[in-house]
Parts: C-alpha cells; structure tokens; sequence
C-alpha cells in the first residue's frame, strides 16, 4: 500500500457519484484513492468479513468523498461485542498488519484486558495500519440514539466498483456536523451538501436539525 499524501486535493465531483436512495446505496468513482480511504477500506472488509455491523461517522466521510483534507482519526461505531468475539476481531486484523495502540493485538490476556478497561466502559480504542500513525482506525461500541440510528440507517458506499464500505446517512452526518460547530466541522457540512443536496431527503435533514437543535440557516444559498 502506498501512503503518499497528496495535500489538498478533490478527486470527487457530482460527476462522479450515482446515489441510489432505494437501495441505500452510493456509487462513487475517485481516480486514486488517500491514505484513510486504503485504512478504512482494509478495516471495513475485516468487520464484513467476520460479519460485524458497523458504520463510518465524522471526518472522514468528507474526505471520502472528495473534500481535500487529512485527519487523524477514522472513526468506526460497531454493534457491542462481546469479549470473545474482541478476540476474534484482534486476532483477524492482527493478521491482516494492524496493531492495537491500548495492547498487544497478538497477545489474547492483553485484548482481553483493552475490552474489559476500555469497550465493556464505553471508551473507545485505536487500531494503527503497520507503521502509520495517523490516520488511526478509532473503533467504538454503539450506545446513542444517534449511533444506532447511523447503524440502522447506513449507506454502503461501492468505490470504483470494487471497494465497499458503509457511512452514516449524509443527512444526518450533515447536521450532526453542523451540531459540532468548529470550523472544519462546519466546512465538511457544507461541502456534503453541496455536493449531495440534489439526492438527501431534505425532510429527514430537517428532522435532524430540529432533532439536535441546530441552526441550519448556512446550508441556505448553497
């Protein structure tokens, strides 16, 4: 895998994106791929492999599709585990090159002991991609309304037509957004709905913003 950064660039446009609301899905052409897309592609088919639901929030669905920014963390909300099933999953992404920043992923008493100080007490935990350190795989148990609902509602995103991997729905990643406020929070909103606002259900957008008590006036003149 090469991880090359390529600084600010957008490989994506609406030219380049089939969204099909019927089947939940969104087929996306991009002419290269970033170092989160390579992480978060190589930890999506781990958790599709072993079967586990999940879903990809925050930053990084921006950047997937196309915004030209880095982050450290890609964040990953999965169906609670139990402590068995952790093993399993540390014992596969060991295999596939990942490490385990709270433990060693090779050594069975130290994943048992990252569950049971960590996940089984609603924190989360960090897997690294060989040697890289940022971007990092942030992996959390789901324990919100919103999470679940991300879970249930997700979008599987096909890249290039043969990469998949599944993102909470942009409406409610946009808004959610919008709720955090911080600049880049705000610049990732916006450039979601910019490039989505002809396929989002804009009244489930505007259940999330009175849901969340957001202010969506900035989407306004997009």
């Amino acid at each position: 895998m090469d991880f090359r950064f390529y600084g600010d660039i957008d490989d994506v446009d609406d030219s380049s994106i089939v969204f099909d609301r019927s089947s939940r899905t969104v087929y996306l052409f991009k002419p290269r791929l970033n170092p989160e897309d390579e992480i978060a592609l190589r930890f999506s088919r781990i958790l599709e492999k072993l079967r586990i639901e999940y879903v990809v929030v925050a930053g990084y669905i921006a950047i997937l599709f196309g915004r030209g920014r880095r982050t450290e963390d890609l964040d990953f909300i999965v169906m609670p585990l139990t402590e068995d099933m952790f093993v399993d999953l540390c014992r596969e992404v060991s295999e596939e090159g990942f490490t385990l920043m709270q433990g060693d992923v090779r050594l069975e008493s130290s994943v048992r002991s990252v569950y049971r100080d960590y996940l089984a007490k609603g924190y989360s935990v960090r897997f690294m991609y060989g040697d890289v350190i940022f971007p990092n795989v942030e992996f959390k148990f789901s324990s919100t309304t919103i999470h679940k609902h991300a879970l249930n509602n997700s979008y599987r995103v096909v890249i290039n037509d043969e990469h998949t991997v599944k993102i909470s729905p942009p409406e409610l990643q946009i808004v959610y957004k919008l709720y955090l406020g911080s600049d880049k929070d705000v610049g990732d909103a916006v450039f979601l709905y910019t490039l989505l606002k002809d396929d989002i259900d804009v009244n489930e957008l505007e259940r999330w913003c009175r849901e969340l008590k957001v202010n969506c006036s900035v989407l306004e003149g997009v």
